[in-house]
């Protein structure tokens, strides 16, 4: 007896409409079409889809319905009892790609079968699901089925016998960042001694721990005239009014506050402190413009050395924070600023 698979499409690969059948509800196939041939095909005989099911990409995307969505995908999982899910690929489809993430990994999470997706590796919803689902890395578009399908069909094969799965780069998924322990015969030592010899040569090698890359971002231009210049304060030190009311986190920030200067000429202790939690925050406690140097900044004001002084400073904790939650708040901050006719951020960290 073959394995079973149970495959999830949208309504334009269930040949149902486009765009304007994007509202569409749950529904099951009488028939496999679009990539559940496909996959049948790469399986050879191994494996099989017993039921296609379908939902347009707007209903399943909307929480009132997703919830309804759930109970009928629990269902057919129930009535099936497939050895695998599959959805998509949806490569660089948006709305797609987070319906075929967020089902799998619910099939996965609380129905408890093994689950994969494919999709183009800008697709948004590998930054929402990728780390704890298996997304294959597919071409940014539908033209590329062909190659595309065979690392889908073979992941999910694989998955469907409980075999063990290798890492990213020989499985094809994407990088979930999980790190594995593994047995082997050379020591760390010959290892990397192997791999710079082959570097040395020009021949191909892998490193075990790829150097985690960052985007380049051209410095900002100069302010011309720092006598007439606003200038605002922000700090990812942590500090902010006792109490933290804005319940910024202390590390793994999300989120960032801002608080009103006006009137002030100095920020006074006991009135602020530093919540972060990297760093022994007493002296920033007890100097908070070790953080947010208001003083210094209004005697520059006073002295025409810069203009004026944006009256909020904003704050956050740098501890352990991701790139994307970076990128957030910064574009947060600066819209507000650039509404504010702000000219430079001072910048302080621990």
């Amino acid at each position: 007896m073959s394995l079973k698979a149970v495959h999830y499409i949208n309504q334009f690969y269930a040949g149902l409409g486009g765009e304007a059948e994007a509202d569409m509800p749950f529904g099951v196939l009488d028939e496999k079409k679009g990539p559940a041939l496909g996959l049948e095909q790469a399986w050879k005989g191994e494996m099989m889809i017993t039921k296609v099911i379908y939902c347009g990409d707007n209903y399943v995307n909307k929480d009132e319905n997703y919830l309804e969505v759930k109970k009928q995908i629990a269902k057919i999982i129930r009535e099936e009892k497939p050895d695998v899910f599959i959805a998509g690929p949806a490569f660089n489809a948006g709305r797609y790609g987070v319906a075929c993430a967020k089902v799998c990994d619910y099939v996965r999470s609380e129905l408890g079968i093994p689950s994969v997706t494919g999709m183009w590796r800008e697709n948004p919803a590998i930054d929402m699901y990728v780390e704890n689902n298996y997304i294959v890395s597919t071409t940014e578009t539908a033209a590329g089925m062909r190659k595309s399908l065979p690392q889908v069909a073979a992941l999910a094969l694989k998955l469907a016998k409980r075999e063990k799965i290798g890492p990213a780069y020989e499985e094809g998924y994407l990088p979930t960042g999980h790190r594995n322990n593994e047995y082997v015969e050379k020591s760390g030592a010959e290892r990397v001694v192997d791999m710079l010899v082959k570097k040395l040569y020009g021949k191909t090698f892998r490193t075990e721990v790829p150097p985690r890359s960052f985007e380049q971002v051209p410095a900002a231009p100069p302010v011309k005239d720092m006598s007439k210049a606003k200038i605002a304060l922000f700090t990812t030190g942590g500090l902010v009014p006792v109490g933290n009311p804005d319940k910024i986190k202390q590390a793994f920030a999300v989120s960032y506050g801002e608080y009103d200067m006006t009137g002030l000429d100095d920020l006074e202790r006991g009135v602020y402190e530093s919540i972060h939690g990297g760093y022994d925050t007493t002296a920033a406690s007890n100097d908070p413009h070790r953080l947010v140097p208001l003083d210094v900044l209004r005697d520059c004001e006073r002295e025409e050395v810069i203009g004026e002084l944006y009256p909020f400073f904003g704050a956050t904790c740098g501890v352990g924070t991701n790139i994307s939650s970076s990128q957030k708040m910064g574009r947060q901050w600066a819209e507000s600023l650039k509404k504010a006719g702000v000219d430079a951020v001072l910048l302080t960290s621990t």
